[in-house]
């Protein structure tokens, strides 16, 4: 019995030791296996990223306005985010996410344990079949914030420290407002301020029940359940959320059915043609100039411009429209490109504000998809364009006057001549017929007249910033300047001779609401109002001739332009209001049209009107500013000189003219006579007596001479010169007819003089008439002689008629 007992006592002695070894063993293993978690927690929470209360700033897009203030576009880099407030988001949109991601989320910590249990309680008893999340909104935010949606244990770790972390620094309504802002809706949309706005078109704050619950259901899987690529999902995504929110109470069954039933109404994407690409560009490059690419795209900024999208649109479809119906007409070949895929021709239109500098309107190309680079910026030669510069100047100084006349003929500076468009001169012509017939031998005269450098230091106040040098080809825009800046130059006439520079950002404000950028006004006066007011009005005279261009009842004034080989085409036209430049051109040598007048008068007179019958809805339609300091006198408009006489409109003109700069009075109201006379004798030139050896002289009357010189036989006036009628409008063609059928033409020809300017030499016509037709391009009389010439270039016969030309 005793050795029983010390059995016993043995047996329980070995039990007690092994549970003691046991014991021992789990202490052992859970010191060893504490201290191992307690380092990777510790290894874990040293590769955390730094929280604090300034570490979330999520990327935001920054948005582009209108001169109205509504959005025109986001401009983002990855993430196109609007950062909204929690207190302006639907209350019914947050109780919807609450309900579908994460409902005891005001009841528990970073972690929601019996959440935990709850998804491994279900797995279990599901086999594996169920699987339900547990993520908290917290450890979400903390997933899409700072870790990559890999599923490892790490990440779960690092994700439930972060989520610890940022219930420690944030207070749960901070929490569930970065959430809100973060999370992925699909469709590029991040935050439920964008994807509200992508999806219906509305403010997160005005997101009805039905919305809202679409919104929430997408978040689980935002390719899957994108309402535009599947919309029965979406809504089954919806039911699924509306579901949960009958099921916990926080709507009624009433409510519930609405919604169910509510037909979602998604935002229409209409596609049309780009026309904000350009000018989404040109603001991206100037707010990227000033506050860097980052701030750009993620910086949430606020960008609001001057742009009016009614002309933007109104620019885009005049180009396409004019553009279109040439290649239709099979003026321009259709669907040219050039090697780099290019349409050829382009076109670019800028609108500005004449009395502001605003950019209204920026079209830098005819189809932003084929092409993005802009030319309203870019450099192009402005041809006649230019000629503002020219006759400003002259005016501003005072080397010509309003009235003057100008004589276009075979004329050379510095071995260079210039040649004027039509292939002939003009002769003489006031300053207004001139610049209307696009002169280029009076541009030149007169630029030269005043000093190109004075003509370069009209151009630099006017606002052309490019490289311009002194030589005699700029008169007549040899020198490549920029649409843009043409279009602010004739903008400075049209208000009155003041220069604003032209913007396009009026404000910029940052995500939270503080003015980074205000545009101020530095404008100052270019030019005195009366200059102004003088050019205003030969300005206007030339678009009264642009009948491409004139719009009936519409104050407005323009020139064109044109380059060597009609390559490139202008026209700057302009009211008191507003100035619109168009050009229209290859972009280059390697694609030309040289079979196609493209001239200013043509396609872009006819952009610049389809243009400004919309554009015109917007401006008042009143007349220039009309300076103080102007004398109003009439003036000849053969020699430009003063007249008492009353003006008719087409002989006497009456001009404006500023203080200090007026011409001569003519000498024919003070008593005096001009006579041809050959120069070395004094003496009456004959038609026989060749023109370059006579002058025209003025006399006191009654004191020119009367006898012919006797060294020129003196031929009666023996052929009859005839036109189709005597008075003609300015544009009608002139057929002039001259019998001879008395004189034997062999050996024979018939030269032609208008206006002292010879313009054709007729060879032998056996039917006894010749017959040839000239345009009447300027107003006033024109007097047509023709002279019958032998072999030996003598004159044996002569004739004469004088015409009126009316404007």
């Amino acid at each position: 019995m005793e050795e029983l007992n010390k059995n016993k006592k043995k047996k329980k002695s070995i039990f007690k030791a092994i549970i003691v070894t046991l014991l021992v063993f789990v202490l052992i293993v859970g010191i060893i296996g504490g201290s191992i978690f307690a380092f990777y927690i510790n290894k874990a929470k040293k590769d955390l990223p730094n929280i604090d209360i300034y570490s979330f700033s999520p990327d935001q897009a920054s948005q582009i306005f209108d001169y109205k203030g509504n959005l025109i576009t986001n401009v983002y880099a990855t993430e196109n985010r609007i950062y909204v407030k929690l207190s302006e988001i639907s209350p019914i949109a947050i109780k919807a996410v609450l309900a579908q991601e994460d409902k005891r989320f005001y009841e528990h910590g970073a972690l929601d344990y019996k959440g935990i249990l709850r998804a491994i309680y279900v797995a279990l008893i599901s086999g594996g079949r169920t699987i339900e999340g547990a993520s908290t909104i917290t450890q979400q935010l903390a997933r899409t914030m700072f870790l990559t949606q890999e599923r490892t244990i790490d990440r779960k770790v690092k994700e439930a420290l972060l989520a610890i972390e940022l219930e420690k620094r944030f207070t749960k309504d901070q929490i569930l407002e970065m959430y809100l802002n973060q999370v992925y809706f699909g469709s590029g949309a991040y935050g439920i301020e964008q994807a509200a706005l992508t999806y219906f078109g509305k403010h997160a704050k005005d997101l009805d029940l039905a919305e809202a619950a679409m919104l929430a259901g997408i978040i689980q899987a935002p390719s899957e359940y994108n309402p535009y690529a599947n919309f029965d999902y979406a809504k089954a995504a919806q039911k699924e959320v509306l579901d949960k929110m009958l099921f916990y109470g926080i709507i009624t069954q009433e409510e519930y059915n609405q919604a169910i039933n509510e037909q979602i109404k998604l935002t229409n994407k209409v596609i049309e043609k780009d026309n904000m690409g350009y000018v989404i560009d040109y603001v991206k490059d100037f707010v990227a100039s000033k506050f860097g690419s980052t701030m750009l795209y993620a910086g949430g900024l606020k960008i609001y411009t001057t742009i009016i999208p009614e002309l933007q649109k109104a620019a885009t479809q005049a180009i396409d429209e004019v553009l279109t119906n040439a290649e239709k007409g099979n003026i321009f070949p259709k669907g040219k490109k050039d090697s780099k895929g290019v349409i050829q021709p382009q076109a670019a239109l800028t609108a500005v504000d004449a009395n502001t500098g605003a950019i209204l309107a920026m079209v830098g190309g005819r189809d932003y998809e084929n092409t993005k680079f802009n030319r309203t910026v870019a450099l192009k030669q402005p041809g006649s364009s230019f000629k503002i510069f020219d006759y400003t100047s002259a005016i501003l100084y005072g080397s010509i006057t309003p009235s003057s006349i100008i004589l276009s003929e075979n004329y050379s500076i510095d071995n260079w001549t210039p040649h004027e468009w039509e292939g002939r001169y003009f002769g003489y012509l006031s300053v207004r017929d001139a610049l209307n017939e696009s002169s280029n031998v009076a541009a030149v005269k007169t630029a030269l007249s005043v000093g190109l450098d004075r003509v370069i230091l009209t151009a630099r106040k006017f606002g052309i910033t490019t490289p311009l040098n002194s030589y005699p080809s700029i008169a007549i825009g040899s020198f490549e300047v920029k649409q843009l800046e043409m279009a602010n130059a004739y903008a400075t006439l049209g208000n009155g001779g003041i220069y604003h520079e032209p913007y396009i950002v009026t404000k910029i404000l940052s995500a939270d609401g503080r003015v980074l950028y205000e545009y101020q006004d530095q404008s100052y006066r270019a030019i005195p109002e009366d200059v102004a007011y003088i050019m205003n009005n030969i300005f206007s005279y030339v678009m009264a001739h642009k009948s491409n261009a004139k719009i009936n009842g519409l104050p407005s004034a323009g020139k064109t332009g044109s380059t060597d080989n009609w390559r490139d085409a202008w026209f700057d036209g302009y009211t008191p209001n507003i100035s619109v430049s168009v050009w229209v051109g290859p972009d280059s040598d390697e694609v030309t049209f040289p079979d196609v007048m493209n001239a200013g008068a043509r396609f872009p007179a006819m952009i610049w009107k389809k243009f400004m019958l919309t554009a015109m809805k917007y401006f008042p339609k009143n007349n220039f500013p009309q300076s103080q300091n102007l004398t109003f006198k009439n003036a000849y408009n053969d020699t430009g000189y003063l007249t008492d006489k009353p003006a008719d409109g087409t002989t006497i003109i009456k001009y404006a003219y500023h203080n200090g700069f007026l011409p001569p009075t003519d000498i024919r109201d003070l008593g005096f006579v001009i006579v041809r006379v050959v120069k070395d004798s004094g003496l009456l030139a004959p038609p026989t007596c060749p023109l370059d050896l006579t002058e025209e002289r003025a006399f006191v009357k009654g004191t020119e001479p009367t006898q012919y010189d006797p060294r020129y036989e003196f031929i009666t006036q023996n052929l009859l010169v005839l036109t189709d009628k005597d008075t003609y409008k300015v544009g009608d063609p002139v057929n002039i007819s001259v019998n001879a059928s008395q004189f034997d033409l062999n050996n024979k020809t018939l030269t032609l003089i208008v206006d002292n300017l010879p313009i054709a030499n007729l060879t032998n016509d056996q039917s006894g008439t010749y017959n040839y037709s000239i345009l009447a391009l300027r107003t006033g009389d024109m007097k047509i002689e023709a002279y019958l010439k032998d072999s030996n270039g003598n004159v044996i016969a002569y004739g004469e008629k004088t015409i009126t030309i009316n404007p």
